[in-house]
């Protein structure tokens, strides 16, 4: 059963973590400018969910999301006549906001959990899980946030996608842990 969800869960990790650090290593090596290397390899996972959407004909909200601040970091960059970061902020602004989402909703105890499973689940379980999935999204956001200003672009783009593998083996691991704890 694990082999069905990595090989559902394959594609987009390719196109999320490994083609974005090969393409700007590639294009770095070959000489392209930080910014035209970063423009290319953060625009492989919106391409990504451009492609589920046209071949699943289905849209969720993170991807339009996640396709709109793409875009808006591109009119930001071409704005600020190359600045680069724009491409370094536009996925942890994404994923700040969506913790923040999270742990507002738990801060007017209304956990977003609790909507997404329309009420199946007790209220402090959902209310745990969504503490739990808002803080981490909260601190990656932080966290490559911190890394796009402190790091040099390459080192940025090595070191935040470390930081995403974290990020989701932390998610991954602990809401399994969560989730046989409360039950």
């Amino acid at each position: 059963m694990e082999k069905l969800h990595l090989k559902k869960y394959l594609p987009s990790l390719i196109f999320a973590i490994i083609l974005p650090v090969f393409a700007y290593l590639l294009l770095k090596v070959g000489g392209s400018s930080d910014t035209l290397a970063l423009g290319i390899a953060t625009a492989f996972p919106v391409l990504h969910m451009i492609w589920d959407l046209v071949t699943k004909k289905t849209l969720n909200p993170v991807s339009l999301v996640a396709i709109i601040g793409f875009l808006i970091s591109l009119l930001t960059v071409y704005l600020t006549h190359g600045n680069n970061l724009a491409f370094k902020l536009w996925h942890p602004l994404l994923t700040g906001a969506i913790g923040l989402i999270f742990l507002s909703s738990v801060v007017v105890n209304k956990p977003l959990l609790e909507l997404a499973s329309e009420g199946k689940e007790s209220h402090s379980k959902m209310l745990i899980l969504t503490v739990f999935m808002g803080t981490i999204f909260a601190l990656h956001a932080l966290t490559v946030i911190l890394l796009a200003f402190l790091l040099p672009t390459t080192a940025f783009v090595i070191f935040s996608k470390i930081v995403d593998f974290t990020a989701v083996g932390l998610l991954l691991l602990g809401l399994a842990f969560l989730r046989k704890k409360l039950n």
